[in-house]
C-alpha cells in the first residue's frame, strides 16, 4: 500500500474482512477465491468499455512505477486486450508446458499473480469461473490462455520480457536495483526493461524485502533514505521509557563473557525498565552468570536464567525468551542478543527504539 499510494494508484482490496477459503497456496494449489471475488467486483462495470483494470496479488508485491507508465507506455503499446505476467516456471501442472506457444525470447509461462486488461475482456475470462474457492486460479487462467481460439478472440498475451510484471521466482539473478538521480526502481537486466510490479512469488520473499529497501525511490545515493525519519520516536518527549525484555543466549563457550555483561550493565537505559532472560548451555559459564546476577539483581527489574541442566534446545530457548515478553503485559520491546556479540554503543537500545523499526 505504501508503494501504491506513492504512485497514486486507486486501490480496491478484494475480500476485505472475509475469511480466506482459497487453500494453502504457499504449499499447494488453490487461490480460486481470488477469481470469484474479481468476478463479483466486475459485475457492475461492464458498461465502462474503456476502463482498464489491473489485478495483482498484494502482500508480496511492490509497485516500481506509476499507472500512466503502465497504461500509456506499456499496456496500450502491447496491442492486446489482456496481458498476464509471465515466468520461466510452469505451475501448477507441468504437463501443460508443451502446449504453450513457443516464444523466441522471454518467459513462456503464465503467472496469474498480475494481469491488466480492458474490463469487458477480463469479464469474458472470469465469467467462465464455475469452480470452488480452493481450486487453482492459475490453472484456470492457463487453460483459457492455452485455448488458441479464446486466446485470439479475447486477445490475450503474456508479458514475456517483464515490461509490466516481474516475477522473482526463477529470475532473481536477472533483476537489479537501478538508480537514476532521485529515482530507484527495479530493472530486468536480461531484457533491459523496467517492470512496474515486482512480485516476490514463491520462495523469494527475502529478495522482495531487499528491493523494498530501495524501491520505489526509498533510498538512492542522491537523496539517501526518504522514509527513515517517518514514524520515529523521540524518547526525550515521552513520559517514561518503554519496558524491554533482553534475551541473552550463551550457546557455546564464549570468550570475554564478563566483559559482555559489563557492557550490558553500562547501557544508557533505565535499568528498572529492563528484564533479563538468559539461556546458558555451558556449565563453565555458570560462575560468570552468577557474578552478573549479583551485580544486576538490585537494579534489573526481572531476572530469569535457564541453565544447561534443563536441556532445552536453542530454538526452544529463543521461543521462551519471546514468550516471556509476550506474556508480560508491561513488556513493550524484546531485544535478543547472542553472548558473542560486542555492544560498543551504550545508546544502542535508545537508538533502536527511536527508529521504531522491526530489526533482524
Amino acid at each position: 500500500m505504501q508503494s501504491a499510494k506513492y504512485f497514486n494508484y486507486s486501490v480496491k482490496v478484494l475480500g476485505t474482512g472475509l475469511d480466506w477459503k482459497g487453500g494453502d497456496v504457499t504449499n499447494s494449489i488453490g487461490g480460486g477465491q481470488k477469481v470469484r471475488l474479481l468476478k463479483e467486483a466486475l459485475e457492475n462495470l461492464s458498461d465502462q468499455k474503456d476502463l482498464i483494470v489491473l489485478f495483482t496479488d498484494s502482500y508480496d508485491v511492490i509497485f516500481s512505477g506509476g499507472p500512466e507508465e503502465i497504461i500509456l507506455s506499456k499496456f496500450q503499446q502491447s496491442k492486446h486486450k489482456v496481458v498476464f505476467a509471465a515466468e520461466a516456471l510452469v505451475w501448477p501442472d507441468k504437463r501443460l508446458a508443451d502446449k504453450y506457444p513457443v516464444v523466441r525470447s522471454g518467459k513462456r509461462f503464465l503467472n496469474s499473480g498480475g494481469f491488466i486488461g480492458y474490463v469487458q475482456s477480463i469479464q469474458q475470462i472470469v465469467q467462465q469461473w464455475t469452480l470452488q474457492d480452493n481450486d487453482d486460479d492459475q490453472l484456470f487462467y492457463t487453460k483459457i490462455y492455452l485455448d488458441a481460439l479464446q486466446r485470439e478472440h479475447i486477445n490475450i498475451t503474456l508479458d514475456h520480457k517483464s515490461q509490466i510484471f516481474q516475477n522473482l521466482n526463477g529470475a532473481v539473478d536477472e533483476v537489479a536495483v537501478y538508480f537514476d538521480g532521485p529515482r530507484a526502481r527495479a530493472q530486468n537486466t536480461q531484457y533491459d526493461t523496467f517492470p512496474i510490479l515486482i512480485h516476490g512469488n514463491g520462495p523469494t520473499k527475502v529478495q522482495l524485502n531487499y528491493f523494498g529497501n530501495y524501491v520505489p525511490d526509498l533510498w538512492t545515493p542522491e537523496i539517501s533514505c526518504r522514509n527513515c525519519d517517518l514514524n520515529t520516536i523521540n524518547l526525550s518527549t515521552i513520559d517514561g521509557y518503554p519496558d524491554i525484555t533482553v534475551g541473552i543466549f550463551v550457546e557455546q563457550p564464549t570468550p570475554f563473557l564478563p566483559e559482555f555483561f559489563s557492557r550490558l550493565l553500562a547501557l544508557d537505559y533505565p535499568k528498572d525498565k529492563l528484564s533479563v532472560f538468559i539461556h546458558n548451555r555451558e556449565v563453565y559459564h555458570e560462575k560468570h552468570i552468577q557474578k552478573f546476577w549479583e551485580k544486576a539483581k538490585g537494579i534489573i527489574k526481572n531476572f530469569k536464567v535457564v541453565g544447561p541442566e534443563e536441556e532445552i534446545t536453542q530454538a526452544e530457548a529463543r521461543n521462551m525468551g519471546m514468550d516471556i515478553c509476550r506474556q508480560d503485559e508491561h513488556c513493550d520491546y524484546y531485544f535478543s542478543i547472542d553472548a558473542d556479540v560486542v555492544l560498543t554503543n551504550p545508546k544502542a537500545l535508545k537508538l533502536l527504539i527511536e527508529q521504531n523499526r522491526l530489526v533482524y
